[in-house]
Order: structure tokens, then C-alpha cells, then sequence
């Protein structure tokens, strides 16, 4: 049976507790690769170059603790807020809407509650974000710009640097999140739309669900597989178009001094590398939930 379910509220606890382990087990795999490629650089350095093998071993050991940690501590923030804010707003906008069949798989996700949510929640996340990046961007660049000038001892300069510093500020915290919202407005909806256009052909996202009282389910297991698929070929067929948008003038260039075969590589390349790398991403993200669910506990939605 087909139900449609509105995501009224997200635990935030289990939400950001669940988010950050993920995070950090996926940066501590990021590292393992990273020093997997510095080892393999350091095999084919003399033995006589020890400095710069003291530091490939120097930037592996940093490497190994800074991108879990900072992995992990970087994903409680956006989490807390993400699931903060989403509740939030659910009473003013309205929920994320999710066509279940049988409380077992997603077979369709209504466009503009699911576009207007994300966009919406990322343009406060990013207008917050540059509340704190622009004053110490701004104050950064004037530093750097009075530092230049001092040797002509152009006091004056001061002044304008400071109203410059000013309307830079403004000009992030203002224009930077209605460009974020414009932009994730129109990425999520093409998500949605071809989401409900293939779910029905390769299958959608399972999930399964454990009542926990009322309306509030806890996401008990996540299909590796069916995840990794849809979302690698939604992920894959939107970028590619948006891509090809943003990419015209580079492709146009290389038509243009007669490369077409080095374009049409270009293309594939960044298809076929897309799609494997999203595929390989969300499929060990699923891994890892279903991993830790037992310990740690699942995600849990309010769905009416």
C-alpha cells in the first residue's frame, strides 16, 4: 500500500549523534587513502631526500588525526543546526513529503516541499556561516591590503579600505545565500524530478522502520545497494546537466582548436567518475548506519 508521509520532526540527538559518527569513520577512510598515495609517492623518492620523506611522514600522522576529528566535529554542527532548523520551520513551511510503499520503500518524493525545505535551511545555514566567515575575511584582506601599501605611508587609503571591508561584508552575508537558496532550490528539485522518474524503473530507496510510540519511527536499516544506485545515477544525470551549463564556454573551447575526441573524453570521464564515486560513497554510508545502529541508534522521524 502507497501512503504519502510528511516528515513532521527529526530527533536531533540520534540525528546528529548518527551524522557524525558517519563522518568521522568516513574521514578516517579518507585518510587511510591519503596515506596510502603519500606512501606510495615516498617509494619512488631517493633514500638520500630525508627531509622530504620526514615530511610525507610528518603530513600522514596529520592527516590520521585531523580529518576524523575535524570530520566529526565539523558534522555536529551542521547536523545539530540542520535538524534545529528543520523543525523549526516544518510548522511555518511545511514538512519533506515521502510517497512509502508498504513503509518499506521510497517511491517518490513531492518536488517543492522537499526544493523549498533544503533551500531554505541551507541559505540560513550559509547566511550564519558568513556572519562569522566575512567580518574575518574582510578583516584578513584589509590587513593584507594595508601591509602593501604601508611602505607608501598612504594613510588616507584607511578609510576607504574600511568602507570597501564594510560593503564586502554585506555583499556576502546578502548575496551569497540568495545565490545558495536559487541554487539548491533549482539542485533538489531536479533531484526530485528524476527521482520519481526512475524509482519506478530501478527501484527506489529501502528503508526499514521500527515504531518507537505514536508517529516516531527509528530508521532501522538502509539497502546498501538500492541507495547507492538511484542516488548515484540521480546525483550523476543532475550534475552532468548543470555541468554542461556551467562548462559550455570550456567545451566550446575545445571544439573550437579542433580537440572534439579530448571533450567527448572529458565528458565521459566525469560521468563514468561521478557515478562511481557517489555509488562507492553512499554505499558505505549505508554500511556504516547499519554498523552502528545497534550501538549508537538510528535516525528518528516524526511521520504522519
Amino acid at each position: 500500500m502507497e501512503e504519502i508521509k510528511e516528515i513532521k520532526s527529526v530527533n536531533i540527538v540520534p540525528f546528529t549523534l548518527m551524522n557524525s559518527a558517519i563522518s568521522a569513520i568516513l574521514g578516517l577512510i579518507y585518510a587511510l587513502i591519503l596515506i596510502l598515495v603519500l606512501g606510495l609517492v615516498a617509494i619512488f623518492i631517493p633514500t638520500t631526500a630525508s627531509g622530504v620523506i620526514g615530511l610525507l611522514l610528518t603530513s600522514a600522522l596529520a592527516v590520521i588525526l585531523i580529518l576524523p576529528t575535524g570530520s566529526f566535529l565539523m558534522s555536529i554542527m551542521f547536523s545539530f543546526l540542520l535538524s534545529y532548523i528543520y523543525n523549526l520551520l516544518v510548522p511555518r513551511v511545511g514538512g519533506i513529503k515521502l510517497r512509502i510503499h508498504d513503509m518499506k520503500e521510497i517511491q517518490s518524493i513531492p518536488v517543492i516541499p522537499l526544493s523549498l525545505m533544503a533551500s531554505i535551511i541551507y541559505t540560513i545555514y550559509t547566511f550564519i556561516l558568513m556572519l562569522i566567515v566575512a567580518p574575518i575575511l574582510m578583516l584578513a584582506l584589509q590587513g593584507a591590503t594595508f601591509a602593501a601599501i604601508s611602505t607608501t605611508s598612504s594613510l588616507p587609503e584607511l578609510g576607504g579600505l574600511g568602507a570597501l571591508g564594510i560593503i564586502g561584508i554585506i555583499i556576502m552575508v546578502i548575496a551569497i545565500p540568495i545565490m545558495v537558496f536559487i541554487y539548491t532550490f533549482i539542485y533538489s528539485a531536479l533531484m526530485a524530478l528524476l527521482y520519481n522518474f526512475l524509482a519506478p524503473k530501478i527501484g527506489g530507496i529501502r528503508l526499514k522502520f521500527k515504531s518507537i510510540q505514536n508517529n516516531l519511527f527509528e530508521i532501522k536499516k538502509i539497502k546498501p545497494i538500492p541507495l547507492a544506485l538511484i542516488l548515484a545515477v540521480v546525483t550523476t544525470v543532475v550534475t552532468t546537466i548543470l555541468n554542461l551549463i556551467f562548462y559550455i564556454p570550456e567545451m566550446l573551447m575545445y571544439l573550437a582548436v579542433r580537440e572534439p575526441l579530448f571533450a567527448i573524453g572529458y565528458l565521459i570521464g566525469n560521468i563514468l567518475g561521478t557515478f562511481i564515486l557517489v555509488f562507492i560513497i553512499y554505499a558505505i554510508t549505508a554500511l556504516i548506519y547499519n554498523f552502528l545502529r545497534p550501538t549508537i541508534g538510528g535516525i528518528e522521524l516524526e511521520l504522519e
